[in-house]
């Protein structure tokens, strides 16, 4: 406001009118409230920096873990983030920071922190220890909740680092473990190291207790552990229920997440391993799990370079959906297309607010379409990836994406029909 009183002290030395005066005064005023009213204020700089910025203040960190192409993530930039009772709350308690999950350190800092959706807030104590995390999109009133439920959880945090540092003092009593896996499954960080300490101590009769197995698959998390073992092995001495329980649990909780990332990194034994035991549980699964399992056995046999075992899956993706009538895959089309319009038809949410919302409206009119099409697209890929010209499997993976632009067309999926075509060409 000192620039704001030299300019009216100037104004009156010129014998501007008591009106002019005032409204000039009043303008200023209004300036300096909408410059006083920022939402929250992030921190500039590396993680190694944002660590000390939070000792040197002694405010927790929150951490907005985000990616660019995130609808949630940029709708809370847009809409809660810039809010004046967001910043009051938020400025106050923690140093607040952005972590791009896809560029440089983010990347890192998201596997260690476990993050696998987006937005993912992250609350952390002043020596970068985990204490509270949430996400998805919130109103304002349910962000400041968060941060104030984070504050409180943070004065719980010593209890977790008393544990940790007793573990790492060499302490291994089951009862002192099965605690520490407890809190760290709270904090939701990665229990491996606890969790294959608190394994080694069980008898052959625990690792068959229906009540122990229960508590490995509830504390798994999704990093491939000693439990893994323990709990395939175990799993066919309970009934089917609890079976069918433990192996829903331990593929969408553990192995999804974890064959997936080892077949993204080409690490080929740990996805050995990790696939026996997709297929130890498979005929356990509900129905939901089935096509992820499909999905990720094509990009495995792709991996391993098992042309065989890859035809086999992708014929049984392609099959489900290459025979379906066009008019069937229009009308389940509109039913998606009616269902996801109906919270702005009856008023219930604004599509002004929603960024790119015109072009994710033109998706939505045609979800089921572009579904069907990505199955046949993603297994005819595999097939020209893995097979060699002349194998009688690229001929099959043309005419599956002849259907796929009848069904629905983007670059992507011209291309790669064109690249059969030169390929089918080539054959003898």
């Amino acid at each position: 406001m000192g620039t704001g009183f030299c300019l009216i002290s100037q104004l009156m030395k010129k014998n501007y009118s008591f009106v002019g005066f005032l409204l000039l005064a009043l303008l200023l005023f209004a300036l300096g409230q909408v410059g006083g009213s920022a939402g929250i204020t992030f921190f500039k700089g590396d993680w190694k920096s944002l660590l000390s910025q939070s000792r040197k203040s002694g405010k927790m960190i929150f951490v907005d873990v985000y990616t660019t192409w995130c609808g949630p993530c940029k709708r809370m930039e847009q809409e809660v983030f810039p809010l004046a009772e967001v910043g009051k709350v938020y400025n106050a308690s923690f140093v607040n920071y952005r972590l791009n999950a896809e560029l440089g350190e983010g990347i890192e800092l998201a596997k260690r922190f476990a993050v696998r959706s987006y937005p993912a807030y992250l609350f952390l104590d002043t020596s970068g220890t985990l204490v509270y995390r949430t996400g998805d999109f919130m109103q304002a009133a349910e962000f400041i909740a968060a941060g104030k439920l984070a504050l409180s959880k943070g004065s719980e945090a010593a209890v977790v680092k008393s544990l940790e540092a007793s573990f790492l003092g060499g302490k291994r009593d089951p009862e002192f473990l099965k605690n520490l896996l407890t809190e760290r499954k709270r904090l939701e960080v990665p229990n491996t190291e606890v969790l294959n300490a608190y394994v080694a101590t069980l008898s052959a009769e625990q690792r068959r207790s229906k009540e122990m197995l229960l508590f490995l698959v509830g504390h798994i998390g999704n990093q491939q552990s000693d439990a893994l073992e323990v709990l395939v092995k175990g799993m066919p001495v309970l009934d089917v229920a609890d079976q069918r329980f433990i192996a829903d649990e331990l593929y969408g909780g553990m192995l999804y997440y974890a064959l997936g990332t080892a077949v993204k990194d080409g690490r080929t034994d740990e996805a050995k391993k990790l696939f026996s035991a997709v297929q130890s549980v498979y005929p356990l699964l509900n129905q939901k799990h089935h096509a992820s399992v499909e999905n990720l056995s094509l990009h495995y046999c792709q991996m391993v370079r098992d042309a065989e075992g890859l035809k086999k899956v992708g014929r049984l993706m392609a099959e489900q959906v290459v025979h379906l009538p066009l008019d069937s895959i229009r009308r389940k089309d509109k039913l998606l297309f009616d269902q996801a319009m109906a919270p702005f038809l009856s008023g219930q949410q604004d599509s002004t607010k929603i960024p790119g919302f015109a072009e994710e409206k033109k998706f939505a009119a045609r979800q089921f379409s572009a579904n069907v099409a990505s199955t046949l697209y993603t297994v005819s890929n595999a097939f020209k990836a893995a097979l060699e010209v002349g194998d009688p499997g690229l001929h099959e993976a043309l005419n599956w994406m002849n259907f796929a632009v009848s069904v629905y067309q983007n670059e992507a999926i011209l291309k790669l029909r064109a690249e059969l075509e030169a390929l089918v060409a080539q054959s003898p």
